[in-house]
């Protein structure tokens, strides 16, 4: 499953970067445009670990994942300024084998953009929604009550980095700790329709 998500993202980038850069009003005032935003992301405390084949330990942190989201951005008339609604999904794992722990959950991202010609400011909110733990093999999956976090990015043109300070706490047996640290810095692009 992880694979074809992989192969979809993919292809789906392929497609839509050239559309989105030859797009120039994505960020014009008194517009709505479809957003797509898809990055990695690192950070966190440790969730779970696997023993390595060669040696060593892999360990799955609460805040490295792949994700994707999706939603309209709306660009407010006669103000630089722009209001981005987005939800997706966010993966984390650990790229050894099938059987690898993975945490995942669903963000609800409401952010405020400033424009500047090639540069986009932002802040606001990520609701992360039924984020799980499956832990390696046959073993119970561990829940976590919804989390609510803040962001702050720095993009230019399409490409931008991101900070995410969110926590996450058990909603049952803890699989080590009740309470974890899942914030975050990472790497994204950006391509505004």
């Amino acid at each position: 499953m992880l694979k074809g998500m992989v192969a979809g993202c993919c292809c789906a980038l392929l497609t839509a970067v050239p559309a989105a850069l030859a797009h120039d009003g994505g960020y014009a005032p008194g517009t709505v445009e479809p957003s797509l935003e898809t990055g990695v992301a690192f950070g966190g405390d440790r969730l779970a670990g696997e023993h390595a084949i060669v040696g060593g330990d892999n360990s799955l942190y609460a805040g490295n994942s792949a994700y994707v989201v999706f939603g309209p951005q709306f660009n407010f008339a006669d103000s630089s300024w722009s209001l981005k609604a987005m939800g997706g999904i966010q993966h984390g794992f650990i790229l050894s084998h099938v059987t690898s722990p993975t945490f995942t959950r669903y963000p609800l991202d409401l952010l405020l953009l400033d424009n500047h010609g090639d540069w986009h400011w932002g802040f606001g909110l990520s609701y992360h929604l039924n984020p799980k733990l499956r832990p390696q093999g046959d073993g119970p999956d561990f829940s976590f009550h919804n989390a609510l976090g803040g962001v702050l990015e720095a993009q230019y043109q399409i490409f931008g980095i991101r900070y995410t300070s969110i926590r996450y706490t058990s909603s049952g047996a803890c699989p080590e700790s009740c309470r974890y640290d899942g914030s975050t810095l990472g790497l994204y692009m950006n391509l505004v329709f």
